[in-house]
């Protein structure tokens, strides 16, 4: 699947795989090459004379200057090693988003498929029905004009047509629109699926600690405890070393000047300390907010076990009720056929079995829905998810 939404989320894995290389470059130090040029309104000394130094200093007013400056961080006090930390779970959590983000479009486009396949059934047993009326309806105008039946029947199945025409003009406007939802969820346009329907997968038992959003808040408070670690370090000393050359050319001639040293430095203000308090007491939210995510869980896996549970029930009774009102059918329309039997009772039992072919397609794919949120929420690979509703 090619969607913007799915090229986002790796562009976003992408930018925090490249935060993590940064943070770890973070140990090489950092170096600058510099050049310049100055002219001067008097003669200056190109680079640096110390008295006592044998010979004359050189002097011009047009000096160049060229080098190299490199610093190179000492992580004394692990700050570099927290942002790292802090960085690895940033890429952790922006994996797991991506994951999530292709399960969402997976489980957008199988919805919709399903749905559609839905639609799909329920058309075909709304066309069957229509037949079957439109027969009774040709054998009643004749029987009409033969003097056997009352015209009033007539009318009856000629109204009963005409509800039929509306219902299928309805329903071919959702099928339209599952179509535009699948489109957009799959890239594939005017798409139908296949007529056999796929085999529902089992359901699988998934610990709340184990679904996406927990996992999710899990590398969320760890990067946030980084953060903290970060800027409680931060409050220590700081240690580099420091090394830089420079040439300095002027009046025909250079001067070569290099220095090599340390820096310790250490924050006052109070700023910084505020920060550090202030990312403390964002770790504590994270943590709190992991938890919130592990109750949340739990209570999602239970409300889409107990739809999946309720839509296989519903299929079973009514793949049953579909085999006995076909039976009851088949009686009543020959009985109405001999004329023992009132058309409206006819067609009453027609809409039942109809109404219980809809029902059977609308819970399969209900079924299907809540199988495939509960993915979602478990995190399952995206190409597991896709080979679960392959055929064995």
């Amino acid at each position: 699947m090619q969607h913007p939404q799915l090229r986002a989320a790796s562009d976003q894995t992408g930018a925090a795989q490249a935060q993590l290389e940064a943070a770890s470059g973070r140990y090489f130090g950092n170096a600058t090459v510099s050049a310049g040029w100055h002219r001067y309104e008097g003669q200056r000394v190109v680079g640096v004379y110390t008295p006592g130094q044998p010979g004359l200093p050189l002097t011009s007013d047009a000096i160049g200057q060229a080098g190299v400056n490199y610093s190179l961080p000492v992580d004394v006090f692990g700050v570099i090693a927290a942002n790292r930390e802090r960085a690895k779970q940033d890429l952790a959590s922006a994996e797991l988003l991506a994951r999530q983000q292709t399960l969402l479009k997976l489980h957008q486009a199988g919805s919709d498929y399903f749905g559609l396949q839905a639609l799909l059934s329920q058309k075909e047993a709304l066309a069957l029905y229509r037949r079957r009326v439109e027969a009774t309806y040709a054998r009643i105008s004749k029987e009409v004009e033969l003097g056997k039946a009352a015209g009033v029947d007539a009318s009856y199945a000629a109204s009963e047509v005409m509800r039929l025409a509306a219902d299928e003009t309805a329903l071919q406007g959702a099928i339209s629109q599952t179509q535009a939802d699948l489109q957009e969820a799959s890239g594939v346009e005017n798409f139908l699926p296949k007529s056999t329907a796929l085999a529902l997968p089992d359901w699988d038992e998934t610990a709340p600690e184990q679904t996406l959003p927990a996992q999710l808040a899990q590398t969320r408070a760890d990067a946030a405890r980084a953060q903290a670690n970060e800027n409680r370090r931060a409050l220590y000393p700081s240690v580099s070393l420091d090394a830089n050359y420079f040439r300095n050319q002027g009046n025909g001639d250079n001067r070569d000047t290099w220095a090599v040293g340390g820096v310790v430095s250490l924050p006052l203000g109070i700023s910084a300390y505020k920060q550090s308090q202030a990312q403390n007491l964002n770790a504590q939210a994270a943590a709190e907010q992991k938890q919130a995510a592990l109750r949340d869980s739990a209570c999602q896996l239970a409300s889409l076990k107990s739809a999946y549970q309720s839509a296989r029930a519903d299929m079973a009774a009514m793949e049953k009720e579909i085999a006995y009102r076909e039976q009851i059918v088949a009686v009543q329309r020959e009985m109405q056929r001999l004329g023992n039997q009132t058309l409206e009772n006819l067609f009453r039992h027609e809409r039942d079995l109809l109404d219980a072919r809809y029902r059977l397609a609308l819970s399969r794919a209900r079924a299907a829905a809540a199988w495939s949120s509960a993915q979602v929420l478990a995190g399952m690979a995206p190409e597991n998810y896709i080979a679960r509703w392959e055929p064995k």
